[in-house]
Parts: C-alpha cells; sequence; structure tokens
C-alpha cells in the first residue's frame, strides 16, 4: 500500500514554521475517538529530537453507579496520577497513510530547521529518517 493524497483518515489542520498539526478520525468516524496530532522538530535545543503529541478527549464513569469516585479520588490525591486509555480504529489504508505523513513530516520539517541553521551558520543535525 501506498501514501494516498490526499490521505484516508488523516487531515493537515496547520502548517507552522517547525510543526504540523493534524485530525486523525476514528474509522467508526465518532468524533469522541478522534486525535489531534502534532509533530514539532525540537528547535530549542542542540538534539535532534522529534515531538510527536496527541490530543484526544478522554471520559470517567464518574457517575457510573458501579464505579467508585471516592477510590478515584483517593488515588489522585495519594499518587497524583489517574491513568485513562484512547483507543482508535485504523483501517489498513489509513495506517499507512498515518505512518507515512510522520516520516514524510520529519524529513521535511528537518529539512526546515537545517535550511534554518545553514542561514545562521550553526552546524546542521543528522536525518532522523536514516537508520544505521
Amino acid at each position: 500500500m501506498r501514501l494516498q493524497k490526499p490521505a484516508q483518515g488523516i487531515m493537515l489542520e496547520n502548517d507552522f514554521k517547525d510543526a504540523k498539526r493534524y485530525h486523525v478520525e476514528c474509522e467508526c468516524s465518532s468524533s469522541d475517538h478522534s486525535v489531534k496530532m502534532w509533530i514539532e522538530v525540537d528547535s530549542d535545543s542542540d538534539t535532534q529530537d522529534i515531538q510527536l503529541s496527541f490530543y484526544a478527549d478522554t471520559w470517567t464513569p464518574w457517575w457510573d453507579k458501579y464505579h467508585n469516585r471516592f477510590k478515584c479520588i483517593w488515588k489522585l490525591l495519594t499518587t497524583g496520577v489517574v491513568r485513562y486509555e484512547h483507543h482508535m480504529i485504523l483501517n489498513k489504508q489509513a495506517a499507512v497513510n498515518f505512518a507515512n505523513v510522520i516520516l514524510n513530516d520529519v524529513k521535511k520539517l528537518e529539512e526546515k530547521k537545517n535550511a534554518n541553521r545553514k542561514r545562521r551558520g550553526q552546524p546542521m543535525g543528522n536525518d532522523p529518517t536514516q537508520t544505521s
């Protein structure tokens, strides 16, 4: 399977200088399952890091009669952490598009970053899409 253009299941929302934001849609088409994804080249450090951020709406069975609210509150107070899961279904083509978008954007954003460094006379980084 090859990357589709336009890509099924993933939509570019914004293209910034060193980041891109996408809307990734679940196969079930429920807006509760969609995800916002940011791909960003770390431009404020000397490392060659790529930052992927995923934003999803999560919910808790807070008002479910079988869910113990006080147990959840106690866990949050004593550990500072409450974990949630988010599941999203992608068909094969959407999964290929998702992976290729990440690979292509990392390469493009790294090229932009290197061009900016070259213009400023700083050393350029390695290509993160190349494997050893």
